[in-house]
């Protein structure tokens, strides 16, 4: 499995579990638009942001098992492998300030992965309220 589909496998997970709360969301705001349904009502009200951290908190080192390890001799060693991939670099050296390398690698994967999960998140929530959105079109 590559970097991209164990991320969009996540993501799918993450909704899976969310979908009703979402659900609800969206319903309860369904006549206002897109935008402010996600940016005030998910991104904000319902903080997606810590329950993306959350999520991936929980799932990070059999992520990092599954995808990496098999490749990559330590999980330093798989971390440093992540950089390689991720889009969304994480650069707020304030995460990983103070840490010794090996760990200051290890904060920033975790961060840079939480970035890019955020986007495939964030792609899969408008969709799912274009969805309810239509529903209620027709």
């Amino acid at each position: 499995m590559t970097y991209d589909e164990a991320l969009d496998s996540m993501a799918k997970d993450f909704i899976d579990c969310y979908k009703e709360e979402l659900q609800e969301i969206i319903e309860e705001n369904i006549d206002e638009d897109e935008d402010y349904i996600f940016d005030e009502e998910i991104y904000q009200n319902w903080d997606l942001i810590d329950k993306i951290h959350e999520w991936l908190d929980t799932s990070w080192y059999s992520f990092l098992r599954e995808e990496f390890l098999d490749d990559c001799k330590t999980e330093f060693s798989s971390c440093a492998r992540i950089l390689d991939f991720v889009r969304e670099e994480e650069t707020d050296s304030g995460l990983w300030e103070g840490q010794d390398p090996e760990q200051a690698t290890q904060t920033k994967a975790f961060f840079s992965v939480r970035n890019d999960l955020y986007w495939i998140i964030r792609d899969k929530i408008l969709e799912l309220i274009r969805d309810i959105q239509n529903e209620h079109e027709d």
